[in-house]
């Protein structure tokens, strides 16, 4: 049985090593207490002998870090010990304490008791360590099972029975299927409620525009209240997320960005200043799109990007209904340049929409939900072809919020969709 012996100096440390020596132990090396802990990791040794006048804070805080590295048995043998120690130095490691100096027989009496205690307390450690990883799996698959009972509409032994078929697909026990389930969930969710910034920052431009085109004011007076409601539930959620540090500044721009537009919305009796709401807006969505591209980079889970893809078209249905809108609104340099820019918007939500019905995650929902939007689309484009007209802004109002409600629909289907968090 190998022993490390460890004494205030080096020197006295080698006197009482030597003598056990003389008298037949396998001493595998003698140190100062200053390096107790790096000789234990290196030696390994069976059981550590502490020789000391006084043992004090400094000695079990060492001990305790010894523990960390390279845990083993300790015998104290010291002249006085603080009875405040006591519970830090069991912690330690120490599980005989005696009084100095140490001699062979005192070792070989105590050490088979201390080191069978050490065998005990090990097993008891794993066992207990074993136990809460069991607990904690436990939590984990209870969270699993219960989103999928609320997502998918399964019973509960469907929804562990869905986890185990995974479990077994994976190779993984079912706990860590469950965690990885429930990270999937927050990262969509965290991908999603970043992006409806993108859409709720044009929709407030939106409703605004309809209250100065004088077009269904208590419509317009309901969606602004809506937008910046929605807005700031979803800044209060994002800025409790413990984000990676690289994330931490994007989501800090997105914050400034949201205080800057709902500093410059109008109180009831005051007059509109649609281009700088507009270009606040643009400043929120931009700094939502950076933001949103992060948390789904950052997830590590590459079908994200459906959900990422299907609420960036929330955001296109409302930024095409506000830029035909203001055309007709704003100074004519100003109206062309959003006529213009309403052109590359129904390109880019043209070619997403195809996307998204060409797409392998899907479903007969997500197959009949797209269909409806497609028809919405249409409909939304007919009234985009004479804009400055009281009935075309009407349709453009009302199908812009029916597409955006079923891109809602979508989104969160897919958000839900087991083959994306079990993928």
């Amino acid at each position: 049985m190998p022993l490390l012996i460890a004494a205030p100096e080096e020197a006295l440390a080698e006197a009482l090593a030597q003598r056990l020596r003389d008298d037949g132990w396998r001493v595998a090396g003698a140190v100062a207490c200053r390096n107790l802990v790096r000789e234990a990791v290196r030696l390994a040794p069976e059981l550590v002998v502490v020789q000391a006048d006084v043992i004090d804070v400094t000695l079990v805080d060492g001990l305790m870090l010894m523990q960390a590295g390279f845990a083993a048995p300790v015998m104290l043998f010291c002249e006085s010990m603080a009875i405040e120690l006591t519970e830090a130095a069991l912690a330690a490691g120490v599980l005989h304490c005696a009084p100095a100096p140490c001699t062979a027989a005192q070792l070989a009496l105590a050490s088979p008791l201390v080191r069978a205690q050490f065998k005990v307390r090990q097993t008891q450690q794993r066992e207990l360590a074993g136990a809460l990883a069991r607990l904690e799996e436990r939590k984990w698959v209870d969270r699993a099972k219960g989103m999928l009972m609320s997502a998918q509409q399964l019973s509960e032994p469907d929804a562990f029975a869905l986890l185990r078929t995974a479990s077994m697909q994976a190779n993984l026990r079912v706990g860590e299927v469950s965690r990885a389930l429930i990270e999937a969930a927050e990262a969509a969710d965290a991908v999603n409620r970043a992006g409806q910034l993108r859409m709720l920052s044009q929709r407030i431009v939106k409703a605004l525009a309809l209250t100065q085109a004088g077009v269904d004011r208590a419509l317009a007076d309901t969606l602004l209240r809506d937008s910046a409601s929605r807005a700031q539930a979803n800044i209060d959620q994002l800025a409790a997320l413990a984000l990676h540090d690289s994330l931490q500044p994007l989501r800090a721009a997105t914050l400034v960005s949201w205080q800057a537009l709902r500093a410059q919305l109008p109180d009831a009796a005051a007059s509109i200043d649609l281009a700088g709401i507009d270009a606040a807006a643009q400043q929120l969505l931009d700094d939502a799109q950076r933001l949103t591209d992060g948390l789904q980079a950052a997830s590590g889970r590459r079908n994200l990007q459906v959900v990422n893809l299907s609420g960036r078209q929330r955001m296109l249905c409302q930024r095409l209904a506000k830029q035909a809108l203001l055309a007709g609104l704003l100074p004519e340099a100003a109206a062309q340049a959003q006529a213009l820019s309403a052109g590359a918007s129904v390109a880019e939500f043209d070619a997403a929409l195809l996307q998204l019905e060409q797409a392998p995650l899907t479903s007969d929902e997500i197959r009949a939900t797209l269909a409806v939007a497609r028809g919405q689309w249409q409909r939304m484009l007919g009234g985009m072809r004479d804009a400055k007209q009281r009935d075309s802004r009407l349709v453009l109002a009302r199908e812009s919020e029916a597409l955006l409600q079923s891109f809602e629909r979508l989104t969160s289907l897919y958000e839900h969709s087991v083959q994306l968090l079990l993928s």
